[in-house]
């Protein structure tokens, strides 16, 4: 203890050096500043940026410890935080203070900060301090008496302004109402981690939900639960043994057919335990009939073989037999008409008659052990039902986060496989003449992937006319077609087809769930299916407006062709790609010859149903991975990647000629048209798209020029001199 008492002193005293040595290490600084030794920036001395450097390392730690709550019990230590501030506010103020004279704020605001922040016994002393170093620069002539009378004017009016609003009964009214939420809050989170039941500020339900790939299987979360009870058991057992010095406490519960007991838990002095299981109604066990809690036996034979737990008869001096109340299990059998519930079962080498105070203890046992068991089963309940709500929330997330029809289906699909035990899962959605396989997976997932069928076709069909789900009860037996008679899934037992209805009740598709097992979709799963079906049902209806909205933006309405915007974009994707593959990209502009005739001779709906037609031949020309597009009026344009002049002049060759035999007729006359191009290359014809633009376009108004219907490379075209 002496020495715990020096080891305080030591410390203490250590403290009160070091607030003595920032204090004195504030004051040197101040004094510094009263001298103007900080006035003149550029010329400072080196030991001059040194004090400032290590004031400015005191004030860090002194706010690192603040921060950190460090009891500052002494009047030194109260005050050394601010006086280091106010060294290092005035340091800038006179080494940038001439040149920024609006900086005269930042001393304004620590001043008023300062009063209305501590105690007069603290603030005090720095405004005494900043008096004295204003006043002492002012006689030292390192300031006028006009700047010093507005420096403390400024100082007032903050001071004054912040003190006045502070004290006034509004903010004196939400200060003592913060006060009084943070002392309840504090307590309420002191009780909470003393009972162990603090969950983080940062932890969210839905911020720390899990994936859906995650989420595990029920066992999981049922063996610590289980491990609860059994430790609770042994405890409260070994515990009664002990206190009525008994032989073995054991308890005996109903296996799942209710045919025979099977020791639960036990704690025993004896070693000749047999495991069981045992019959029903064996020993003393046979004694609880009918509705009988309770049975007792006293000075009993020493070839008593009575309790089925031991091998060996004898050593038993009285038995008592209790019924432990579990509320799920008092049932009867038809059988015996006996009520079959777990049964504590205590003995003793003792043999007098148990006393009313034992009978009481345990009593009082066999209702904590049941007790302790309905909580479990509780527990599991709500962790249950906490799972069920998580996947729900997962499955609801996930199709949340969907927005064209693919990844609504793909999240669709996975959420109903993480709800429920399904082998197979299909979207089905509908028009007026068939139904189609837009999304399967698991079993026969593949072969039904795409596949139509007739509207009413199999049991699907019947949903979408009926707009009920089938079959009833969510039972399969193989007869009926799922999609059609020439598919059948006679492995299945159990089958729900639900239709997904529009916001008018309509069924626009169905979501159809199979498995293998019996009754997998009855009860909770039914309604969980239920409510993501409506979901799913909802996000394609969403899914579908999407993509139209969406076509809408990157589409021709007239050709059906990627729109100029999507032109744009596109090229700047595939330059790209060829610039970082080292590859060519072959860009075409085209321009149906004498357009403008066409429209004033023959009307515009001609002239819409001329475009339509060349832009056909354009999208069949042209592969999958090249982009055909609608420049504007009767221009067309071709991105061909990977692709050489030669093949783009063969491709452009092609179009020409494919336009030029097409035949289009405008009520008995036949019209023929024809169409001009102009090509250019990357990267031997320019580097950037606008280059290219402008090359190709040069190269289709030579073509234009010089007799249309052809095709021109701004390769081709003659030196600039030359067309001069």
């Amino acid at each position: 203890m002496a020495k715990l008492r020096q080891k305080s002193l030591a410390n203490k005293s250590m403290g009160l050096i070091q607030s003595w040595s920032f204090t004195l290490l504030a004051i040197i600084g101040i004094a510094a500043i009263a001298g103007g030794l900080f006035d003149s920036f550029p010329d400072l001395p080196w030991f001059i940026f040194f004090l400032a450097a290590v004031i400015f390392s005191s004030a860090l730690w002194d706010i690192n410890r603040r921060r950190q709550g460090i009891d500052l019990s002494t009047i030194t230590e109260q005050i050394e935080g601010p006086l280091l501030w106010t060294a290092i506010i005035w340091m800038i103020i006179r080494a940038v203070g001439p040149a920024l004279p609006q900086l005269t704020i930042i001393p304004a605001g620590f001043i008023a900060w300062l009063v209305v922040s501590s105690s007069p016994r603290i603030f005090i002393f720095p405004l005494t301090i900043i008096l004295l170093m204003e006043t002492i620069l002012t006689i030292t002539e390192k300031q006028t008496v006009q700047v010093f009378s507005i420096n403390l004017l400024c100082y007032t009016i903050a001071a004054g302004g912040l003190l006045l609003f502070a004290n006034s009964q509004m903010y004196r009214r939400r200060i003592k109402k913060a006060m009084v939420k943070s002392k309840l809050d504090t307590k309420t989170q002191e009780s909470a981690r003393e009972l162990g039941l603090l969950i983080s500020d940062e932890s969210s339900l839905l911020d720390n939900l899990p994936t859906l790939d995650e989420l595990e299987e029920g066992a999981t979360y049922t063996r610590p639960i289980i491990e609860n009870i059994n430790s609770s058991f042994d405890l409260q057992l070994e515990l009664l043994r002990r206190s009525l010095d008994l032989t073995t406490v054991a308890v005996l519960w109903p296996d799942p057919d209710k045919q025979q007991l099977r020791l639960r838990n036990l704690a025993s002095s004896r070693s000749d335990i047999l495991q069981g299981p045992y019959p029903m109604g064996t020993g003393i066990t046979g004694g609880l009939t009918g509705d009988r809690e309770e049975v007792s036996m006293a000075q009993i034979k020493s070839n008593y073989a009575g309790l089925p737990y031991y091998k060996n008869a004898g050593g038993i001096g009285s038995i008592m037999a209790l019924r432990i109340p579990d509320e799920n299990q008092a049932y009867a059998s038809a059988k015996s008409g006996k009520k079959l519930s777990a049964i504590l079962c205590v003995d003793r080498v003792a043999e007098a008659e148990w006393n009313d105070k034992e009978r009481k203890i345990m009593q009082l046992a066999a209702k904590k052990l049941a007790l302790d068991v309905n909580t479990g089963r509780r527990l599991l309940n709500l962790d249950r039902e906490r799972n069920t709500t998580q996947r729900l929330c997962l499955g609801l997330r996930e199709l949340n986060n969907g927005l064209g029809l693919e990844s609504v289906f793909n999240a669709a699909i996975k959420a109903v496989k993480a709800l429920v035990a399904a082998d197979f899962v299909a979207i089905s959605l509908a028009d007026e003449e068939c139904h189609r396989t837009v999304k399967a997976e698991g079993l026969h997932g593949e072969k039904l992937q795409g596949m139509e069928y007739k509207r009413n076709e199999g049991l699907v069909g019947q949903v979408l006319k009926t707009n009920i789900i089938l079959p009833a009860g969510g039972r399969y037996r193989g007869a009926a077609p799922i999609f059609s008679r020439e598919q059948t899934f006679s492995e299945f037992q159990s089958l729900m087809i639900m239709p997904l209805r529009d916001d008018r009740g309509t069924p626009i598709g169905a979501l159809t769930v199979a498995s293998l097992t019996e009754n997998a979709f009855t009860g909770p799963r039914k309604e969980i299916l239920d409510l993501i079906v409506d979901q799913v049902a909802i996000k394609i209806d969403l899914g579908q407006a999407h993509e139209l909205i969406n076509k809408m933006a990157t589409t021709d309405c007239l050709t059906n062709m990627a729109n100029h915007r999507t032109l744009q974009h596109g090229f700047d994707i595939m330059l790209s790609r060829a610039q970082r593959r080292a590859s060519a990209l072959c860009f075409i502009l085209c321009d149906i010859d004498h357009f403008k005739l066409v429209n004033d001779t023959y009307g515009h709906p001609f002239g819409d149903q001329v475009l339509q037609e060349v832009a056909k031949v354009l999208i069949d020309a042209v592969r999958n991975i090249d982009l055909p597009a609608r420049y504007g009026g009767e221009e067309f344009a071709i991105i061909l990647e990977d692709s050489e002049m030669k093949g783009g002049r063969q491709m452009a060759e092609r179009i020409r000629q494919d336009i030029e035999n097409m035949t289009l007729r405008h009520g008995n006359e036949e019209i023929k048209i024809t169409m001009s191009l102009g090509l250019s290359l990357f990267p031997n014809d320019g580097n950037n798209k606008a280059m290219l633009i402008d090359r190709a376009d040069q190269a289709l108004y030579h073509a234009k020029e010089n007799g249309r219907n052809q095709t021109v490379a701004w390769s081709d075209l003659p030196p600039p001199e030359e067309l001069d």
